[in-house]
């Protein structure tokens, strides 16, 4: 972004943040709405701050699905008032919790409600697209934790995220466009897991945020927005892309892997063998695409071998990638076991 807005920026940014905690800190249904519609007030003005025509058009198509989620999580909320008398009812009434997750997946581009998140992507900036896919789903993460019924259509929307985000991926040639597929995806690994322990999901998320977002400041400084770009002459060292790119893959033993790993030991551990067998199979689809990419990477680093030292801006996030899988997740993974074996009982 051009450093002459710095000032409205960091206006606008202070505002998306303190609505995303103003959400997180509540309980209550109607001040949790508020803290979204405070968030979509400060994140509209940054996807427009260059006033391009097309983050203009991007910034009214979130306006309006935004919008929509928002209408519909309140009027719900209302009708759970009136029947409940209560703003911090846990959805006992199953046509309540059911439109509470539809507008919560629809605010979260989750399949089958995703159809928006492509069309905006390609027209934003790299650093809007990792706020949108990133920051702007915590809040709306959190709150779907919360919903203590329903937890089949979850489960579904779960497999449906995964693997409609993979295959859609495959024929894909803009970079943005596979990161928001991609994104979709992992979104389906944290559903997977948010109503049964949110902790495993919120980890998850963590990493996915660790991992993206050195990948896409490379893609956004240097590697271009398509896939051809990738096999071009730049002073990138290219093994720092692809470690990332393959942990987002889930290939072993990076972060990422570790990252689906324990989920899947939590889903075999409670039975969940269809989920499962899904959740898998959305990986292995979405290695392809991330191994092109990778392969493109490696293609430019034997054609391009330079003698100059690589930036040491990435190193920390490098070293996290690779040594978190053998020093952190170990020790969640044994955590886990334990955990599961004490607080559920098939």
């Amino acid at each position: 972004m051009n450093n002459k807005f710095f000032p409205s920026n960091f206006l606008f940014i202070s505002i998306m943040i303190a609505g995303t905690l103003f959400s997180l800190s509540s309980s209550h249904w109607l001040t949790m709405w508020m803290g979204l519609e405070i968030n979509l007030m400060g994140f509209l003005p940054l996807m427009n701050i260059k006033g391009k025509t097309l983050e203009a058009e991007a910034s009214m198509k979130y306006f309006i699905i935004q919008s929509m989620s928002s209408s519909l999580l309140i009027i719900t909320s209302v009708l759970m008032y009136s029947s409940t008398l209560s703003w911090y009812s846990m959805f006992t009434n199953n046509m309540f919790s059911l439109l509470i997750i539809l507008s919560l997946v629809l605010k979260l581009g989750g399949a089958p409600l995703h159809f928006w998140v492509p069309s905006i992507a390609k027209q934003m900036s790299w650093s809007i697209l990792f706020m949108m896919l990133t920051w702007q789903k915590l809040a709306p993460l959190l709150m779907l934790s919360i919903v203590n019924s329903n937890l089949m259509l979850i489960m579904l929307i779960s497999m449906a995220s995964t693997i409609v985000g993979s295959i859609m991926a495959l024929n894909q040639t803009n970079l943005q466009l596979i990161m928001a597929y991609s994104s979709i995806s992992h979104l389906g690994w944290m559903l997977s897991m948010i109503s049964i322990n949110s902790s495993l999901s919120m980890m998850y998320f963590l990493n996915y945020i660790v991992i993206s977002m050195p990948l896409m400041n490379m893609l956004s400084l240097t590697l271009g927005n398509h896939l051809f770009m990738l096999t071009q002459r730049t002073k990138t060292n290219s093994m720092f892309p692809i470690s990332l790119i393959l942990s987002l893959g889930g290939l072993p033993p990076l972060l990422g892997f570790m990252s689906k790993l324990v989920i899947l030991i939590s889903l075999i551990e409670m039975k969940l063998v269809m989920l499962t067998v899904f959740m898998f199979l959305g990986t292995l689809i979405s290695l392809y695409f991330y191994l092109n990419m990778s392969l493109m990477l490696m293609i430019k680093s034997y054609s391009n071998i330079q003698s100059k030292a690589p930036s040491m801006m990435y190193n920390p996030f490098i070293s996290f990638n690779l040594l978190g899988s053998f020093i952190i997740y170990p020790l969640v993974i044994v955590f886990i076991k334990y955990a599961m074996t004490i607080f559920y009982k098939p």
